[in-house]
């Protein structure tokens, strides 16, 4: 193996962090991928699928199936996991923000359809419990296949005084 070591600055690292997919992944997988060499990562390391963290594993070739309002029939959009490990929608492959691949996907799609509140905001939604995934027949939301152990948790508001 070849090791260099190249000097970057802090926005670069933060360029390099934000496409992070995985808190395991190194940054030389996240460049490499980033390059277009999805051939250098270890395959043992990162099996052909895509993990949204928290214990959530997509498959190459699954399809996630987004819902933006409750009790409705048809979904709004899907993705596809793609053998590179990444998700795309419409053939495009979907940029992660802030680590998550979903939420942005999600905002495509609410842009798209102009899902937006009384200010003209985007909808606040957790994309975890709008977006869905076949599994044993049926559709079942991310948020359900979370490892509890592994799912993070919003901490509530600290108490300064007593």
């Amino acid at each position: 193996m070849y090791d260099d070591f190249v000097g970057i600055t802090q926005h670069v690292d933060y360029l390099i962090e934000r496409n992070r997919i995985t808190p395991g992944e190194t940054k030389c997988e996240i460049l490499a991928r980033i390059l277009g060499d999805s051939d250098s990562a270890d395959p043992k390391d990162n099996p052909k699928g895509l993990d949204l963290g928290e214990g959530v594993r997509l498959s190459a070739g699954e399809k996630l199936y987004l819902f933006l309002y409750k009790k409705q029939n048809k979904e709004d959009a899907t993705a596809e996991v793609n053998e590179d490990g990444l998700l795309y929608m419409d053939g495009k492959k979907i940029v992660p923000s802030k680590g998550s691949v979903i939420q942005p996907a999600m905002q495509i799609v609410q842009k798209r359809l102009n899902h937006r509140n009384k200010d003209g905001q985007l909808v606040s939604l957790s994309a975890w419990r709008q977006w869905h995934v076949l599994r044993d027949g049926k559709l079942v939301r991310l948020f359900d296949l979370k490892d509890p152990a592994l799912a993070k948790r919003r901490v509530g508001s600290l108490k300064l005084y007593p």
